[in-house]
């Protein structure tokens, strides 16, 4: 602070000086208490709203709230609720002791540098040319000052056009010309003869069993960039993937029994107009997680019991 000295104090001899000094840092103390208390106070109302937040969006119907009780915050939101909050917690006044000793330097936010794998665009700026012209030769340049921004392309969706090559024999003497036309042979394709190539596919199973995309959002994603792609489109080349992946479904399920432990919980779901079972008949969403250290599986599997029997058939299932 100004007008007071860095080294400390010298206390006083006389016991009335000392008393009183004591008595300051005492009200002090309290003061520095009784903020705290505010604070906490403050922070447990912040954790409390976001829990009925949480209660409000995630919780299943019997635990979620009312509109009438709690107004729906989106995310920013939130975040502006928290940052008002923080604002207002007061800074707790330091001792005279406290004040008087050196403050270590507090750490200034340390902006990480952009992945070095990414590629550079660079954007020369320079002045206009009337302003240079101004300038004259009285300035020299000596180089630029560099800053980086991250920036992204929006994804690029193209269509893939195969010209097979088309061959016919000059006569009919020529060996094979009772074939025809000879054409060249189709690519190899994961489902064969279907419009999505293998990196839409790889996209729409990332975005729905990794991102937690639904397809219904796939379907109004594509739909914004005009290309007409329905959910059901979507789910049918979900479920023909079912028989080119096995290979990998089934390496999967070796790598989830090579670890030492294997976490298995069910969760109960009713499908409808399954064939054979009523629909207020309840299924099994089993969850399996193992696999070995740093390789770790998580395994679906459908039942309609939750009986031994289904996770045994995962886990005691002969390797192939």
């Amino acid at each position: 602070m100004p007008g007071m000295s860095s080294t400390a104090q010298p206390l006083p001899d006389a016991p009335a000086e000392l008393r009183a000094i004591i008595a300051q840092l005492t009200e002090q103390l309290a003061e520095a208490e009784r903020e705290r208390g505010a604070q906490e106070q403050r922070i447990a109302q912040l954790l409390e709203t976001i829990e009925l937040l949480k209660r409000k969006r995630f919780g299943r119907s019997a635990d979620q709230l009312p509109d009438s009780q709690l107004r729906l915050f989106d995310e920013t939101e939130l975040e502006a609720l928290i940052g008002e909050l923080e604002a207002e917690l007061p800074v707790a006044p330091k001792s005279d002791a406290a004040k008087n000793t050196a403050e270590p330097t507090k750490r200034q936010p340390v902006r990480r540098p952009l992945p070095s794998h990414l590629p550079r665009v660079e954007r020369l700026l320079d002045f206009g040319e009337d302003e240079k012209a101004a300038m004259g030769d009285d300035w020299s340049f000596i180089g630029y000052d560099t800053s980086e921004q991250l920036a992204i392309l929006p994804r690029q969706t193209y269509v893939i056009v195969y010209k097979r090559a088309k061959y016919i024999a000059r006569t009919q003497d020529v060996p094979g010309a009772e074939v025809g036309v000879k054409i060249a042979p189709r690519p190899e394709q994961i489902i064969p003869k279907s419009i999505a190539h293998s990196s839409l596919l790889a996209g729409i199973v990332t975005a729905k069993f990794v991102d937690a995309l639904p397809l219904y959002r796939q379907e109004k994603i594509f739909e914004r960039e005009g290309i007409d792609l329905s959910r059901q489109t979507m789910a049918g080349l979900l479920i023909q993937l079912n028989a080119p992946l096995a290979p990998i479904a089934a390496a999967l399920k070796a790598l989830l029994r090579q670890g030492t432990v294997v976490h298995v919980d069910e969760t109960p779901v009713q499908v409808l107009r399954e064939p054979g079972r009523d629909n207020t008949q309840t299924s099994y969403m089993w969850v399996f997680c193992g696999g070995p250290p740093g390789q770790p599986v998580r395994w679906f599997a459908y039942a309609d019991s939750r009986a031994a029997c289904v996770p045994k058939g995962v886990l005691l299932e002969a390797p192939a």
